[in-house]
């Protein structure tokens, strides 16, 4: 019959038992998470390349898996079976090569169909606004500049001879120039400011204008 001291003694070990077992089963951490490595997608060079290279690593393995059964004493395995290993290791080899040969021709067709793209772009994109447009207005505007310097010239001489029209009539005396108040204030008039002769507007001198000035400012307008 089991006393009470006993059988608090035989708890007491189950216990330590349990905890010991407990101890000893404590879950290893998880192993940390490895990112597979990107897959190349179906049909591109880098895919070509993959496939071929895997099937030349496998071959390479199979070969080294039966040659260590030789090695282990694997009486099974033929001289004809590790020739054959040998061969097939080769000609994935070789399939491996024409892969890369294969994969970098690819790459060029690919690069010569993004060249073509680009230069379509960059036509469709110049075909926009043509250098023709520009051409084309910039031999408006030189036109423009010289029917421009032959009206200013045109003008010169009509005021030139205006202001002779006026100075060889005795009957239209030149009008006097004050430095300090300046030409008249209205009407058409010639006269002399400073000794130089001047055809005045409504008190501005209009007997020539600088061509050169005025296309210059034409141009720094626009």
């Amino acid at each position: 019959m089991t006393t009470t001291s006993e059988w608090g003694g035989t708890r007491a070990a189950l216990q330590r038992a349990e905890d010991q077992a407990a101890a000893e089963t404590v879950p290893a951490p998880s192993p940390a998470l490895v990112t597979p490595a990107a897959v190349p997608e179906p049909g591109t060079p880098e895919h070509v390349e993959a496939l071929a290279a895997a099937e030349a690593a496998q071959a390479a393995r199979d070969v080294e898996a039966i040659e260590a059964r030789v090695i282990g004493g694997d009486e099974t395995v033929t001289a004809y079976d590790v020739e054959e290993a040998h061969g097939l290791a080769r000609f994935a080899r070789l399939r491996r090569e024409a892969a890369a040969r294969k994969a970098e021709a690819q790459r060029q067709q690919q690069a010569e169909e993004h060249r073509h793209t680009a230069l379509a772009e960059a036509r469709r994109l110049m075909a926009a606004a043509p250098k023709s447009d520009v051409d084309a207005r910039l031999a408006a505007a030189q036109q423009a500049v010289t029917e421009l310097r032959e009206a200013i010239h045109a003008y010169n001489v009509g005021a030139r001879a205006a202001f002779d029209a006026l100075a060889r009539t005795p009957e239209a005396p030149a009008a006097p120039y004050d430095p300090i108040t300046g030409p008249p204030a209205a009407g058409l008039a010639y006269g002399y400011a400073m000794g130089h002769p001047a055809l005045w507007l409504d008190g501005v001198n209009v007997l020539a204008l600088d061509a050169n000035g005025i296309v210059k400012r034409v141009l720094d307008e626009n």
